[in-house]
């Protein structure tokens, strides 16, 4: 059973980040400004936000599977839509659908997985590996066919996903309705909720313009940034496989912060494209230790596991919202390095969630 839920979370989590990475581009090729793609940025977190703790919640009251399905099916339709656009409103209108999909299946993927058994940092590496290998086809299928076609393989990729999952067999399962406004839910995580929000949203607000980054001022073609993209992504699925369930989620979400800083500062730095393969060896460490921590701890903490899921996938959603603000704001304080200024304000407020995760939470995260 595990194989067939790599599989799905290969295609979808692979989708997911080709769909991110490239509707940057679409949109600078549709000739949306910065302030546009980052607009189109936050609708898009905001319908995810939304979209992860109410799918979530529901997956616990009506079963995962259910769910689980109903989002891939769904995105079947709507990261298509994304290569129809014609204008920002309807870019706008589509991604923001697409937000919606991608907030309804990952919670109830994740407790499906827990709860058949599965090792959390198994189950995320294999994530991380359908982002690499999805970002290795996209850069040449980008290339050669033009950046829509990007949107037409995700689909593809979602087609096969919603087959595959079609398999997955029914598990015991306990149904459990938890409140709408999940309060004590939010004290309970808050060492883990409150510096992944920090660490996320910060460096979220790198991510809104970073394709422009490594084309414009990097120099890379489609295919390097493909290749960039994807070394991050194999050397968190490498993390993942074999580290992510030997480190305590105490010690991988601290050293995921640090390394945070480490890397988004190391993008101020170095300029050549293999030097900058090494930035993102150690991008890749510090997400693999803070989101396999991150996830392992709120798992064991919380039965009700799929609305736990969404909480998470809500706070690196509402991270995302808070990403583009940020890139906003800063853009228009420093015009002058509308690049670099999101990156070292991310790597201060990364160590600043260290220091905070290291003081004040460390002593409720499990140690293993």
């Amino acid at each position: 059973m595990f194989k067939r839920i790599a599989v799905v979370q290969v295609l979808a989590s692979g989708g997911f980040l080709a769909s991110f990475t490239y509707i940057a581009l679409l949109g600078d090729e549709m000739g949306l400004s910065r302030s546009q793609i980052a607009i189109m940025a936050m609708l898009y977190a905001v319908a995810q936000f939304f979209s992860s703790f109410l799918f979530g919640r529901l997956a616990d009251d009506q079963g995962k599977r259910r769910i689980l399905l109903l989002g891939l099916f769904s995105l079947i339709f709507l990261v298509v839509l994304q290569a129809l656009g014609w204008d920002r409103y309807s870019i706008w209108t589509f991604r923001t659908l697409t937000g919606i999909g991608f907030g309804i299946y990952p919670a109830a993927l994740a407790a499906y997985a827990y709860e058949g058994k599965a090792k959390m940092g198994k189950f995320s590496s294999f994530g991380a590996l359908g982002w690499g290998a999805a970002l290795l086809i996209a850069g040449p299928i980008g290339d050669i066919f033009g950046v829509r076609s990007v949107f037409i393989m995700v689909s593809v990729m979602m087609i096969v996903a919603f087959i595959v999952a079609l398999t997955f067999k029914k598990i015991p399962e306990v149904r459990i309705r938890s409140p709408l406004l999940p309060i004590e839910m939010i004290k309970k995580n808050r060492e883990i909720i409150f510096p992944l929000i920090l660490r996320h949203a910060t460096a979220s607000s790198i991510w809104v313009l970073w394709p422009l980054f490594l084309t414009e001022k990097i120099g890379l073609s489609l295919f390097e940034m493909g290749i960039v993209q994807a070394t991050n992504a194999f050397t968190q699925f490498i993390a993942m496989y074999l580290l992510g369930d030997r480190i305590g989620p105490k010690k991988a979400v601290g050293l995921g912060l640090i390394l945070t800083s480490m890397a988004v500062l190391s993008f101020t730095v170095i300029n050549s494209f293999p030097l900058f393969l090494l930035t993102q060896v150690i991008l890749g460490l510090s997400w693999a230790n803070l989101f396999v921590g991150s996830l392992r701890s709120i798992m064991i903490k919380n039965k009700e596991r799929a609305t736990a899921a969404g909480l998470l996938n809500s706070s690196l959603s509402l991270s995302g919202l808070l990403g583009p603000v940020i890139a906003l704001v800063l853009v228009e304080l420093i015009p002058d390095i509308p690049y670099k200024g999101p990156m070292y304000f991310a790597g201060i407020v990364s160590f600043c969630a260290f220091l905070y995760f290291a003081f004040f939470g460390m002593k409720r995260v499990p140690s293993r």
